[in-house]
C-alpha cells in the first residue's frame, strides 16, 4: 500500500459522515437567535417546548412554525482542502533535490546517484548550492571543512580525509551552525541567480532550516560518499525536519499532513433537524394558556475510530518505509523499522479501524398547560406538558482496514427500530413583586426518561435522559427590549461517540419593533471536547410571517478545495414565523 492510499482516508472520513446529539435542543426561531435562551422568556410562542410554566404568564393566543437544519463537525470539512496529489509527490520531490533529476545549469544532465565519490554536478539543486559554498570537488570540500574547523578553534591533523574531519566536527555542534548558515546563504544566492528554480530552492530551504548538527553531519557524509538516495539520506541524517519556507508545495505538505494527523486522532460529524408547529389558546380569565404542537426532529452522528495499535503515519516509498511525525508546526520525516508498516501504519491492511454511526428520529405531540399563582412575594407559575413520542433509531458499525471499510459503506435501512412512548415536562417561573420585569425560570424535560429503540436485532436503546435547565430574563419598555440567558444545570448525554456530553450556557438580547424584530446572542458548550469555541447567534423577523435565525461558531475550516470559501465547524439555520393576539 502506497502513499496514494491517503486518499482513502480522506474519502472514507468524508463519506462516512452521514450522520448530532440529543442535547437540550432549540425549537423555534426566537430562542435560536438569542443564544438558545427560552426558559424564562415570557413572550415566547414556544413556551410549550422551553418551559410550560410560561404559558401561565403569557396568556395570548397565537401560532408559530419553524424549520431548521444544523451540523457540527470536527476536522472533517478540512479534508476537502487536502491536496492529495501533492502528498503523493513530496517524497519524489525531496529525493530529486539531491539528484540530477532536477538541475539548474543548462546542459547539466542526470548522473547516477550511486557514484562513490563527491561530485556536486550530479546532485541537482543541492549540488549547485554546495558549489556556491566553494565545494566543487573532493579537494575543495576538504578545504571548506578545514576552514570551518579553523574558525571554530578545532585542530585538524594534516592528512585527515573529509570523512575524518566530519567526524571531528561532530564533537563541536557550533561548527555545524556555521555550515547551516552557509547553506542558507548559498540557497539565497542561488535563487537570485536562477529565479526559475525558486520552487526547488524553496523546498530545499525548508529542509535546511530544520537541520540539526547531527542532520548536517549525516548530509555532508552522504554527499562526500556520493550516496544521495532518499533512503540513505534519512538513515545517515537520522531523519530530518521539514519546515515552512518559500515553497508553496512544502508549506501545503506540512499543513495537509498536520490536518491528516488531526483527522486521524479526532473526527466527528453530526447533523440535526428540529421542526415544529405550535398553537396557543390563551385566556383573559384566571386560567392559563393551553398549548399543543407537532414537533418532528432527527439527530444523527458518525465518527471513525482509528485502531490504537495502527495510528502512525508510515508510508511505503518503493522498497523503503518512511515514518511521518509531527513537531510544533513542522513535519519530521524519518525511516521506519522493518515491518513497522504492517504493525503500526494507519494504512496497514492488518489495522482494525472502526466506523460507527447512529441516528434517532423523534416526533413529539405535546399538550401543555400553565397556571399562575399571585402571592405576596410575586407571581409564581407552574406548568406541565405531556407528550406522545414516536421514535425511530438506527445503529451502524463496521470494522477493518481502510480498504475493507471503504467498500460498501452505505447502510441498509430495512431494520429501523420503531418506538411508541410518552414523556413528561414540568416547569416553574417566578416574577418577584419588587421587580415585575424580572423572570426566573426552571424546567425539567423528560422526567420519566423515555427510551427509543435504536437497533432491532440487539434491542439497543437510547434513553432520553432528564434535562434540567434554568433561565433568567429582564424586560424594558413593556418588553420591547428583553435580555435573556439560559444554562444547563447538568450535562446532557448525546449519541455522538466523539462528543458524548453537552452542557450549554447562552443568552442574548431581543428587540421587538413594530414591524420587525432583531435578535443577537452567543452560546458556549462547556463539555465540547473539540475546538468549536464560542457560537454567535442572530435573527430577524419581518411582519411576523418570515423569521430567519442563524448560529455559527468562529472557528472556520481551511478553504474548501481552493475555492477561497471557509466554512464554520458549527452552523444552524432556521426559517419560520408566528403570530400572537
Amino acid at each position: 500500500m502506497k502513499l496514494s492510499n491517503i486518499s482513502l482516508i480522506t474519502s472514507l472520513l468524508l463519506g462516512s459522515s452521514t450522520l448530532s446529539a440529543l442535547e437540550f435542543g432549540q425549537m423555534g426561531n426566537i430562542s435560536a437567535g438569542i443564544g438558545g435562551a427560552g426558559v424564562a422568556l415570557k413572550n415566547s410562542q414556544w413556551a410549550l417546548y422551553y418551559n410550560p410554566a410560561l404559558l401561565a404568564m403569557n396568556k395570548k393566543s397565537g401560532f408559530a412554525y419553524s424549520f431548521g437544519l444544523g451540523y457540527k463537525e470536527t476536522n472533517l470539512s478540512r479534508a476537502a482542502s487536502i491536496d492529495v496529489e501533492n502528498l503523493q509527490n513530496m517524497p519524489d520531490k525531496l529525493a530529486n533535490l539531491f539528484s540530477g533529476a532536477v538541475t539548474i545549469q543548462a546542459g547539466a544532465g542526470f548522473r547516477a546517484t550511486g557514484a562513490k565519490k563527491f561530485d556536486p554536478s550530479g546532485m541537482g539543486v543541492f549540488g549547485e548550492v554546495l558549489e556556491g559554498m566553494g565545494m566543487k570537488d573532493e579537494n575543495t570540500m576538504k578545504d571548506y571543512l578545514e576552514n570551518v574547523a579553523t574558525q571554530n578553534g578545532i585542530t585538524i591533523t594534516q592528512g585527515q580525509s573529509s570523512e575524518q574531519i566530519l567526524q571531528e566536527l561532530q564533537k563541536h555542534p557550533e561548527a555545524f551552525e556555521d555550515i547551516k548558515h552557509d547553506l542558507q546563504e548559498s540557497i539565497k544566492d542561488t535563487a537570485q541567480k536562477h529565479p526559475g528554480q525558486a520552487g526547488s530552492l524553496g523546498l530545499l530551504e525548508g529542509l535546511v532550516n530544520g537541520l540539526t548538527p547531527e542532520n548536517i553531519g549525516g548530509l555532508l557524509d552522504s554527499a562526500q560518499k556520493g550516496d544521495m538516495s532518499l533512503d540513505s539520506l534519512l538513515q545517515n541524517m537520522g531523519g530530518f525536519t521539514l519546515m515552512t519556507s518559500n515553497d508553496p508545495s512544502l508549506n501545503r505538505f506540512v499543513k495537509d499532513m498536520t490536518t491528516l494527523n488531526e483527522m486521524i486522532n479526532k473526527n466527528d460529524f453530526s447533523l440535526s433537524t428540529q421542526n415544529g408547529v405550535v398553537i396557543n389558546i390563551g385566556s383573559k380569565k384566571s386560567r392559563g394558556t393551553i398549548s399543543f404542537g407537532l414537533m418532528p426532529s432527527a439527530y444523527m452522528s458518525a465518527t471513525a475510530r482509528i485502531d490504537p495499535t495502527h495510528n502512525q503515519i508510515i508510508i511505503q516509498n518503493g522498497n523503503s518505509e518512511l515514518k511521518v511525525e509531527f513537531g510544533d508546526g513542522n513535519i519530521i520525516l524519518g525511516t521506519a523499522g522493518k515491518g513497522d508498516f504492517d504493525k503500526h501504519s494507519v494504512l496497514s491492511n492488518q489495522a482494525k479501524h472502526q466506523l460507527s454511526a447512529g441516528s434517532v428520529g423523534i416526533v413529539e405531540v405535546p399538550l401543555g398547560y400553565g397556571h399562575l399563582f399571585e402571592t405576596p412575594l410575586g407571581d409564581i407559575a407552574v406548568g406541565l406538558a405531556a407528550k406522545y413520542i414516536f421514535g425511530t433509531g438506527y445503529l451502524y458499525h463496521k470494522e477493518g482496514d481502510f480498504n475493507s471499510i471503504s467498500q460498501n459503506i452505505t447502510p441498509t435501512f430495512d431494520g429501523i427500530a420503531q418506538t411508541h412512548t410518552f414523556g413528561i415536562d414540568a416547569g416553574l417561573a417566578y416574577s418577584p413583586r419588587f421587580a415585575k420585569n424580572l423572570t426566573l425560570g426552571f424546567v425539567a424535560k423528560n422526567l420519566n426518561m423515555p427510551k427509543i429503540k435504536t437497533d432491532v436485532k440487539s434491542g439497543a436503546m437510547t434513553k432520553l435522559n432528564t434535562q434540567l435547565r434554568a433561565g433568567v430574563s429582564y424586560g424594558w419598555l413593556n418588553d420591547k427590549i428583553v435580555l435573556a440567558g439560559d444554562i444547563d444545570l447538568m450535562p446532557n448525554d448525546t449519541i455522538s461517540l466523539a462528543r458524548p456530553k453537552s452542557q450549554v450556557a447562552g443568552g442574548g438580547v431581543l428587540i421587538d419593533l413594530k414591524y420587525f424584530d432583531l435578535r443577537l446572542g452567543a452560546m458556549y458548550d462547556f463539555r465540547n471536547n473539540s475546538d468549536e469555541g464560542m457560537i454567535l447567534t442572530g435573527g430577524i423577523n419581518l411582519l411576523g410571517f418570515l423569521d430567519i435565525a442563524v448560529q455559527s461558531n468562529l472557528h472556520l475550516s481551511q478553504e474548501i478545495a481552493g475555492s477561497g470559501i471557509a466554512v464554520p465547524s458549527y452552523l444552524l439555520v432556521k426559517v419560520g414565523g408566528g403570530f400572537s393576539w
